[in-house]
């Protein structure tokens, strides 16, 4: 079930900061937004508490030797099926990520192996055989420019806005981020 959460400058700020440095000190970003520390590690177990936080270690897949990296959209027959191949496919290790889609494929998945013949072996034995796979279609990602990120944004106060503020951290006369005067509305 998805719930709004209200998100001040504050929470924007924090997950900014740390979405460009997970492993950025409370007492830093404290002192880049004019506020407590006490505030920061309240408004961060928050953040996290409710789920819009998470904190991971993140593997660059090229650099562990996972060479194979691809996106396969799934047909599914018949479509009562779609729920249960997609949460049977969220256990493979080699699935890192999962989606149901509209148009001409009913879910999406991106898979890292270590090399084509691991891929392909993925694929026809372990893909193509759940029941209720119709359809595939491979793209294989050739190299990868730039890994996702989520933008955070809220009303006036914008990544762009906190990125020139932390800029100018010693600057008294920076944006009073701790002041909120719009909100924004995610799903968590």
């Amino acid at each position: 079930m998805n719930t709004a959460v209200e998100l001040d400058p504050i929470d924007v700020a924090i997950l900014h900061f740390l979405s460009r440095d997970g492993r950025r000190s409370f007492t830093d970003m404290a002192e880049t937004l004019g506020t407590s520390v006490g505030m920061i590690r309240n408004r961060y177990n928050r953040l996290v508490d409710q789920g819009i936080l998470h904190i991971i270690g993140w593997t660059d897949p090229v650099k562990n030797g996972m060479n194979a990296y691809a996106r396969l959209m799934l047909q599914i027959r018949p479509s009562h099926k779609i729920r249960t191949v997609a949460e049977r496919l969220t256990y493979n290790e080699s699935v890192s990520f999962v989606a149901l889609t509209s148009g001409n494929y009913d879910i999406e998945i991106n898979v890292t192996c270590r090399n084509n013949e691991a891929l392909l072996r993925l694929i026809h034995e372990h893909i193509h055989t759940i029941e209720g796979v119709y359809e595939t279609h491979t793209t294989m990602y050739l190299e990868i420019m730039k890994w996702a990120a989520h933008p955070v944004k809220s009303g006036l106060l914008s990544a762009p806005m906190i990125d020139n503020y932390s800029e100018r951290a010693s600057d008294v006369d920076g944006p009073n981020v701790s002041s909120p005067t719009t909100s924004s509305t995610v799903s968590s």
